[in-house]
């Protein structure tokens, strides 16, 4: 569920305090529930997986006074049943690749209950414009929440976001560390690389860049604009200091078409290696020296009523693996299926058919389907992470609970993984990754 973890707050015209002590006492709490079951079901002998996690957090925020806000919030979670998640597998030397997410990837045996905080900053409010200085919840294209574990990704820093010219919104940041998703501490921008498996070089070696870059952190800029009803654009870029720096543009718009809404999208993604990547020596450099990479992703739907179905495609160049750390968010593609990414990948063909219906009140289906081709996973050059090309079917049901239990919503995600591309007989090539069933069931209680 792609939604923000706490609802948003009031708009500083509706709640506004008249002295320190109002602002607190006139503040807003909220608080969330989470419990997500996991499971992966790998073929034949290859080992499987499953977890039970449960979070539960809260986050106040002050009324605004003289346009200033503050908020605080965290977040504990607890791992209440899983089997082993740290060991490798005698076999084949796998290790739990969905199912640690949901708890620490970096102790994967800890079972007690474990948390952190999540929110502590300053906001300043100007007309429709704002300022937030510290530790916050962010959204853009490329660094996002990825919210599809017990709790998201946040930030620090200082954001801007510029509101006074019609339609048209200015954003600016500067940051300094990141709470990755799946992780207890907050650690620097250049400390937050590596966190999560970092795959090989393009020679072929282990890449030992985790614990090992030097960057002074990532800026970033945009801005969007909305023409009319229908059509909006918005222009990224992403300058992570001695790593890389990356650009993207979206262009989305739509007409009526009989009954429904004939939709057009269009991505472009650009990126190079700013500096050494990272570090001077290349088995601990993020991205290589001359390193670059194009990407281009677009969409053709159509909405009627109910309906939403959208035929979609996504090509990455062969000049370059496109990189993007994981732990800051997940790609923004028109063709990405949940729980599998195209992050780490040159030479890329995707095509992806996705639909969904929503029903009334509350429940929603969706669906998607695709075939992603890859460089074979010997090509080190363009394959980071060792994926053969493979097929992937999504189904999921969500509903939001009416009534007295206004605030629980569920979700059942369904996930199948089918090799397209030559694995060579070699298991590291297919545990996790191909020729796997993925079970989710997550129920969220928001208050």
């Amino acid at each position: 569920m792609r939604r923000p973890p706490y609802p948003a707050p009031a708009t500083p015209d509706t709640v506004r305090a008249h002295s320190l002590a109002e602002a607190f006492a006139r503040g807003r709490w909220h608080g969330r529930v989470r419990n997500y079951t996991m499971a992966t079901l790998n073929q034949g002998s290859y080992p499987d997986y499953y977890a039970n996690g449960l979070g539960a957090g809260g986050r106040f925020e002050t009324a605004s006074f003289h346009g200033l806000q503050l908020g605080a919030g965290g977040f504990f979670w607890a791992n209440l049943a899983s089997n082993n998640l740290a060991t490798p597998d005698t076999l084949t030397g796998a290790v739990s690749r969905y199912e640690v997410g949901l708890f620490d990837v970096t102790h994967p045996g800890r079972r007690r209950l474990t948390g952190r905080a999540e929110e502590l900053f300053l906001r300043y409010r100007w007309r429709q414009s704002t300022a937030t200085l510290g530790r916050q919840l962010l959204s853009t294209p490329l660094l996002n929440p990825q919210d599809g574990r017990l709790s998201p990704n946040y930030a620090q820093g200082l954001w801007l976001e510029f509101r006074e010219l019609p339609r048209t919104t200015f954003s600016a940041g500067w940051l300094t560390g990141v709470a990755v998703r799946s992780t207890t501490d907050w650690t620097s921008v250049a400390g937050s690389v590596g966190l999560y498996p970092a795959g090989v070089t393009e020679t072929g070696q282990r890449a030992l860049y985790a614990g090992q870059l030097r960057s002074r952190g990532l800026g970033l800029a945009g801005i969007s604009r909305q023409w009319g009803p229908r059509t909006t654009a918005q222009v990224w870029n992403y300058y992570a200091d001695n790593l890389f720096n990356a650009s993207f543009a979206e262009l989305t718009t739509g007409r009526a078409v009989g009954a429904g809404t004939l939709t057009l999208g269009a991505q472009y993604h650009y990126q190079r290696t700013i500096g050494n990547g990272g570090h001077p020596d290349l088995q601990r450099a993020y991205s290589a020296p001359g390193r670059q990479a194009h990407a281009l992703s677009a969409r053709l739907g159509y909405q009627l009523g109910p309906w939403s179905l959208s035929s979609n495609y996504t090509r990455i160049t062969r000049t370059g693996r496109f990189l993007f750390p994981r732990e800051w968010g997940r790609e923004p593609f028109y063709t990405f299926l949940p729980r599998e990414r195209e992050e780490g990948f040159g030479g890329l063909d995707a095509a992806a058919l996705l639909a969904s219906y929503s029903f009334s009140p509350g429940l929603k289906a969706e669906a998607g389907y695709g075939h992603y081709y890859l460089p074979n996973v010997r090509n080190t050059r363009l394959n980071k992470y060792g994926m053969p090309s493979y097929r992937q079917l999504n189904a999921s049901l969500t509903y939001a609970f009416p009534g007295g239990a206004t605030g629980l919503r569920g979700q059942l995600l369904y996930v199948y993984k089918g090799a397209l591309g030559n694995t060579y007989g070699e298991a590291r090539y297919v545990v996790n990754k191909v020729d796997v069933h993925l079970l989710n069931l997550i129920l969220n209680y928001d208050f």
